[in-house]
């Protein structure tokens, strides 16, 4: 397939869910950051996507797009820093908890909820 020679300013008002075509406005009826060349969190993750992304839109040259994004809003710059547990282990999207910590403290709601339980019942009868 031929990829488009797209820029991204048509590639956030073709693709971009929040652009409105008619007012060129966000969804939050604020000017779009993108086009302003701010960041915009919803067009980092939900429409560019990272890198590797593998739900890429086909006709699209990536590689082009994250060097014109990174370059208008200085993206480049940025550290991502990843999210780590209180142990130190990264965490997945969503995850409060490793693993090892997320069964830890289960166990020491579990333990401390059945000690409630029988102290209850103890002094009831």
């Amino acid at each position: 397939m031929r990829e488009k020679q797209t820029t991204l300013t048509r590639f956030v008002k073709d693709e971009c869910a929040n652009f409105g075509k008619h007012y060129q406005l966000c969804a939050d009826d604020k000017p779009c950051r993108v086009l302003a060349g701010e960041r915009c969190g919803y067009f980092d993750r939900r429409v560019l996507g990272p890198p590797n992304h593998k739900y890429k839109l086909p006709d699209y040259d990536y590689q082009k797009l994250f060097a014109q994004y990174a370059e208008q809003t200085k993206a480049e710059n940025q550290i991502v820093e990843q999210r780590l547990c209180d142990c130190g282990n990264p965490l997945r999207l969503r995850q409060r908890y490793c693993d090892t910590c997320r069964r830890n403290r289960r166990r020491k709601t579990n333990r401390e909820n059945q000690q409630r339980f029988y102290q209850k019942q103890r002094a009831a009868s």
